[in-house]
């Protein structure tokens, strides 16, 4: 089934590192046309070489999700230069940890600006080109999209809020031919957690210690293409993601106990 995504054009955002390199490099070696979408132009630059080494067709497009203007000329460009687009993976996102009454409301804009409008622009800029090819629009979203998750309001209210977009835009545009995923990630080593902000918007610079098991990038990006192959409507990837998604649904007060167990810190920042 891999055949499916042969010349087809995939545009993954974020994809300069982490999880958004390993999915360029996944849709790669199925044949895909990758179109690579982040700020970090040293980043795609190193990316679009490995890429070329291994024959991928591939472009890199340097752009901010959160600027409306340069997503949508971003996306025109895409579209002129390879085609219609048959995936759009909205990976792109950053997180801060700090409790809400010690974060700047310009942190949590900044992190609802990336993960949710972010993902709002490139899905209203991309979404008449998927239905053309009756294609998928994917969101990259988490625990906190579903739960909550101390330390991270601003976050929590992004994935949230893409949850219920991506969920909702599903029931408008799937009589059209076009399809909607969801992925719910528990913990992926990418460079995410290393640059999480601080409630005044500096970077944290270092990882936290996180609970459950930590997915490498090769594997999440493996198991969500996987998914795409299979028109999921929804990924919950990793074990701590599906134990926290069972719990939180049966007894959220359990759950709230022992995420707070592991997230106690944030009360010490």
């Amino acid at each position: 089934m891999a055949e499916d995504f042969k010349d087809k054009v995939i545009v993954i955002t974020g994809a300069a590192s982490g999880l958004g390199y390993a999915l360029c490099m996944r849709f790669a070696q199925a044949g895909s046309r990758i179109a690579a979408i982040d700020k970090d132009e040293k980043g795609l630059a190193a990316l679009a070489e490995e890429l070329t080494s291994r024959g991928a067709v591939n472009d890199i497009f340097i752009c901010d999700v959160t600027d409306e203007a340069m997503v949508n000329d971003t996306i025109r460009d895409i579209i002129n230069k390879m085609g219609d687009i048959y995936v759009l993976i909205n990976n792109a996102g950053v997180s801060h940890i700090s409790l809400f009454q010690k974060t700047r409301v310009s942190v949590l804009k900044k992190v609802i600006d990336i993960s949710l409008f972010g993902t709002i622009y490139c899905t209203k800029a991309a979404i008449d080109s998927i239905i053309k090819t009756h294609g998928t629009v994917i969101g990259i979203a988490s625990v906190a999209g579903y739960a909550p998750l101390a330390g991270r309001t601003g976050y929590a209210a992004a994935k949230h809020g893409m949850a219920g977009f991506l969920n909702t835009l599903r029931t408008e545009v799937d009589r059209a031919g076009a399809k909607v995923m969801l992925v719910f990630a528990s913990y992926i080593k990418t460079n995410l957690a290393r640059n999480n902000l601080n409630g005044d918007g500096t970077p944290m610079d270092h990882e936290r210690i996180t609970s459950g098991d930590v997915m490498l990038p090769e594997e999440a990006a493996e198991s969500i293409f996987n998914a795409v192959v299979q028109e999921e409507r929804q990924l919950i990837l990793g074990e701590t993601a599906q134990a926290s998604w069972d719990l939180f649904r049966s007894d959220p007060q359990t759950y709230e106990q022992i995420m707070l167990s592991f997230n106690d810190y944030v009360f010490e920042e």
